[in-house]
């Protein structure tokens, strides 16, 4: 499992490569990055050698803020295994707010009759 900033360099750089090496500058792949993670040079080059030791990523070089890149299956999959994983997490909770809805709308459906018979026998 991934942390957070790891998981969204891992999303920029299949997004860049598509499987093929492409040439990147750290600041680029810094400004593709969500302002909530305020990641610099030195944690960027972190979370890219922690994927390329996972086996997430190739790089194939880097030097001095430069990277030669390639996204690599197993991280091409990990990325639609998470958005499979996000879809059926997203439906959990849908049918749950449902559930809970239906439920809700019972009890004051069943208030309001109760009321209504209530003031018709009095």
């Amino acid at each position: 499992m991934l942390d957070k900033l790891t998981a969204a360099v891992l999303e920029i750089v299949n997004e860049e490569t598509d499987g093929s090496y492409k040439v990147v500058d750290a600041d680029e792949l810094l400004s593709r990055l969500p302002a909530r993670f305020r990641a610099d040079a030195a944690g960027l080059s972190n979370a890219l050698s922690f994927l390329c030791a996972r086996g997430y990523i190739d790089i194939r070089y880097s030097d001095k803020g430069t990277y030669c890149l390639c996204s690599l299956p197993k991280g091409r999959s990990y990325a639609e295994s998470n958005a499979s994983e996000a879809k059926q997490t997203k439906a959990k909770h849908s049918i749950a707010a449902l559930f809970f809805g239906a439920f809700a709308g019972g009890a004051v459906g069943a208030i309001v009759a109760g009321l209504i018979a209530a003031f018709l026998l009095c």
